[in-house]
């Protein structure tokens, strides 16, 4: 599979998923398990879905739908190597996250300036709410509106 971002980039996005990760989880509300309040999932997911918006130009919610079904595959369905990896250890490797979930953006049309902070984005909002969340709510062919 070619690279989309160097060692070094992929390592500086790894840490900055970690870093937002880490904030998330120190959030004043987050004190609710994650993942059971969609709510405040949302709520304290507003900078990833701020960036989303700038970034695509367009609704965070209408863009993760498009994006969970153009990433369905590796993500969502049974064998996935995303999915693997979320069924044995409950999380996602960064470094892996970046390069499949980087594919697929570019796949989308993004490039340039806004792959980066996008991947990093669209891969916190996964890790946060779950695997099995990011799939129901946003890879199924029917928009959720």
């Amino acid at each position: 599979m070619n690279t989309i971002f160097t060692p070094e980039e992929i390592t500086a996005l790894s840490a900055e998923i970690d870093r937002q990760l880490t904030e998330l989880r120190y959030a004043p509300d987050s004190e609710q398990k994650q993942g059971e309040d969609k709510i405040s999932d949302e709520k304290l997911l507003v900078k990833q879905t701020a960036a989303i918006t700038n970034l695509t130009q367009e609704n965070s919610q209408s863009f993760l739908q498009k994006f969970g079904r153009a990433a369905k595959s590796d993500l969502c369905q049974e064998g996935g190597m995303l999915n693997k990896q979320w069924q044995k250890w409950g999380d996602l490797d960064n470094k892996d996250a970046v390069e499949r979930l980087g594919a697929v953006l570019v796949t989308m049309g993004f490039s340039g300036d806004v792959l980066s902070p996008l991947v990093v984005a669209v891969t916190v909002i996964i890790i946060h709410i779950g695997l099995k969340a990011f799939c129901e709510d946003y890879s199924s062919e029917v928009d959720h509106k």
